[in-house]
């Protein structure tokens, strides 16, 4: 059951740097990992600490207007704070919503990551037990 995956993770929310945008995800993500593949890694310097939510479960609450977004890939579109270039959240081709964990606030504990994704493409092993996926999980 999730539920054992993600027994806290029933709301969340999430401020920018400086505050200006911000979010709110409710519900059980879809997955939550370590994603290793190389756009994360360049972006982040290592593998990034992420969730992916459905999009009924994510709602922009503030600062719309304040967030640049930009195709990537074809149909993958990354939107980051025009002020101080915080990750907000990245749209897949499938609709999914991915939101970094790290500094995202939730009335529990924080959800963290039962799998490592893209991990071919990893810059250091993991020492943890979970999955490691070369790319997506089946």
């Amino acid at each position: 059951s999730s539920d054992l995956l993600f027994p806290m993770a029933k709301a969340g929310s999430y401020e920018c740097l400086c505050k200006k945008v911000g979010f709110e995800v409710t519900g059980e993500p879809a997955m939550a990992c370590f994603c290793h593949c190389n756009h994360c890694q360049v972006y982040g310097g290592d593998a990034a600490h992420v969730a992916a939510w459905n999009p009924d479960s994510f709602k922009i609450t503030k600062g719309e207007s304040e967030l640049i977004k930009y195709e990537h890939t074809p149909k993958k579109f990354r939107h980051t704070c025009k002020s101080r270039g915080s990750f907000i959240h990245n749209t897949l081709p499938n609709g999914l919503q991915i939101t970094p964990l790290g500094g995202m606030t939730f009335p529990g504990d924080k959800i963290k990551p039962t799998m490592h994704i893209f991990y071919k493409e990893r810059c250091r092993d993991a020492t943890d037990d979970l999955p490691k996926h070369e790319g997506w999980p089946a």
